[in-house]
Parts: structure tokens; sequence; C-alpha cells
């Protein structure tokens, strides 16, 4: 588990993402994506090659919620 700076949108917001284990969501934001790509730091969301996914109806807020929405 790991929190990297990166970006999302088509403006390149800026933001923090929790990431486990090819999980991964923005900080705040209800979807968790599932990549097979590597995750590094400065990373596009948009980018990314999700497999799978889930909404997570209360958001992701930390690496912790990000943990437990996992472990759901």
């Amino acid at each position: 588990m790991k929190t990297i700076k990166g970006y999302y949108g088509g403006s390149s917001t800026p933001c923090l993402i929790f990431t486990d284990d090819g999980w991964y969501c923005v900080e705040g934001s209800q979807n968790v994506n599932r990549t097979r790509d590597e995750i590094p730091e400065g990373v596009n969301v948009e980018y990314l090659n999700d497999y799978d996914c889930f909404t997570w109806p209360d958001g992701i807020h930390s690496e912790d919620d990000l943990a437990a929405a996992i472990e759901a």
C-alpha cells in the first residue's frame, strides 16, 4: 500500500492516488480501479488500462479506506 502524487482528467488535475497491488483510487473518489500497468509517481490515471473496478459509496479518503474497500 502506498500513496503517490499524480493527475486525473483532461486538464491533468493534480491529486493523491492510493495504490495496493494494482488497485488504485484518486483521493475522494468513489471509483476504485484495478490495472496490470505500473502505477508510477506522476501518473495520469486516465492512461492506465483497467481490467476491474467497483464503486465505494463513502469515497476513498486514505490508504485505510482503500484497504477496507478491497477487503469488503
